[in-house]
C-alpha cells in the first residue's frame, strides 16, 4: 500500500491496507478476533466517511489466525489515511493483541483524551481544566509550561481547547490526522512531544493505551458520543454511564499485550517504506510487556527474484 503514496486514491488504500493485514494475520499461530477497528474514515474533502465494504476487507467480529492462543485484536491498516494518499509525513499500519477479554468493548466513535509519558504518570486528571493539567505536566517534568509540547488534532471541536492550552503558555503541534504516532513519541524518553490532548477514535485510543502500558505512561480518557444512537450503543457495550473517566487498566485490563507499527510514510519514530528495484526497506517498532521489551526491526525485504543481485541497498 506505500506504493500509493500521494496516489489520492483513499479508497483503493484502505482496500489494500486491509485485504492484506487479513492476509499476514491468517498466517499467525493465534486464534485471533477483530475486537476494534476503526471503520470510519476522513475523505479527501475532510468528510467522515467508511470505506465500502467488500469481500476480504476486515471488520469488528472477525476471526483470523492459524491457530492458538486465544486473543483479541485492535486493528489499524492505516492510521492517517489522507496523510498517505498525499503524501505527507506520519502515516503508519498498527496492530495489538491482548488476552480474549482483556481489552474495553466500544463502539466506533470518539473518544476525549489525555496522554503522557513516562515522566508525568501520576500527576494528571482528565477531570481538571486543561491549565492545571499542563502546570502539573510541567513539574512533574521540571520543566515550564513554555517547554511543554502538546499534539491537539486540527479539528474545529478543539478550538476552544487549543485556546486554552495557548493561555497556558504551552507550545502546540495542531496536526492534521492521527493521534496513534504521536502517542509512540510522548512515551519515549528524550521526544519533543509531552501530551496528547483532545478528541479522537476510540480504537485508536486503545491502541495508544497498549503503547502506554509497554512504555510506562498513562491515559485517560472518556467516551464522546456525538447522537443519542451512539448513547444507546454505550449502554449495549455495557456502558451504564458513558461519561465515566477510563484509565489505562479500564481499556485494557490485562499486562499482557504486544504491540507492532510500521511507518508507510517517515515520521518522527518510524521512517516509511523505501523502495529499490526488486525490493523494498521497512522500519518497524514492537513492543510487549511481559517480557518488557522495545524493539526497533530495519528489514530489507527482497519482492523480485532479481533483488539483491547486485548487492542490496542501505
Amino acid at each position: 500500500m506505500a506504493r500509493l503514496e500521494g496516489s489520492g486514491d483513499s479508497e483503493r488504500a484502505y482496500t489494500l491496507a486491509t485485504e492484506t493485514f487479513r492476509e499476514e494475520l491468517e498466517k499467525v499461530s493465534i486464534s485471533g478476533r477483530v475486537a476494534l477497528l476503526r471503520e470510519q474514515r476522513l475523505d479527501e474533502k475532510g468528510r467522515v466517511r467508511a470505506p465500502k465494504g467488500r469481500a476480504g476487507i476486515l471488520s469488528p467480529g472477525d476471526t483470523v489466525g492459524a491457530g492458538g492462543p486465544e486473543v483479541d485484536l485492535v486493528v489499524e491498516p492505516v492510521e492517517g489515511l489522507q496523510l498517505l494518499v498525499k503524501g505527507q509525513e506520519g502515516a503508519i499500519s498498527a496492530v495489538m493483541a491482548a488476552p480474549r477479554g482483556s481489552i474495553l468493548r466500544t463502539p466506533d466513535m470518539y473518544m476525549s483524551k489525555l496522554i503522557v509519558g513516562p515522566g508525568a504518570r501520576g500527576a494528571i486528571d482528565i477531570d481538571a481544566p486543561v491549565s492545571e493539567n499542563i502546570a502539573a505536566i510541567a513539574e512533574a517534568m521540571g520543566r515550564k509550561p513554555s517547554e511543554i509540547n502538546v499534539v491537539v488534532l486540527d479539528r474545529d471541536r478543539h478550538e476552544s481547547l487549543i485556546d486554552e492550552i495557548r493561555q497556558t503558555g504551552a507550545r502546540i503541534q495542531i496536526r492534521p490526522e492521527g493521534d496513534l504516532t504521536p502517542a509512540i513519541a510522548v512515551g519515549l524518553r528524550g521526544a519533543d512531544l509531552h501530551a496528547i490532548i483532545g478528541i479522537g477514535g476510540a480504537p485508536e485510543g486503545i491502541l495508544a493505551a497498549a503503547v502506554m502500558k509497554c512504555l510506562g505512561g498513562e491515559m485517560q480518557a472518556r467516551m464522546w458520543p456525538t447522537q443519542r444512537s451512539q448513547v444507546e450503543k454505550l449502554e449495549e457495550y455495557g456502558f451504564a454511564d458513558p461519561e465515566r473517566k477510563l484509565t489505562l487498566d479500564d481499556l485494557i485490563s490485562r499486562d499482557d499485550l504486544v504491540f507492532a507499527a510500521t511507518g508507510i510514510t517517515s515520521g518522527e519514530t518510524l521512517e516509511g517504506v523505501r523502495y529499490f528495484r526488486g525490493g523494498a526497506r521497512t522500519h518497524t517498532l514492537v513492543m510487549s510487556t511481559e517480557p518488557r521489551v522495545v524493539r526497533f526491526m530495519d528489514t530489507i525485504h527482497a519482492l523480485e527474484p532479481e533483488a539483491g543481485r547486485w548487492g542490496f541497498q542501505l
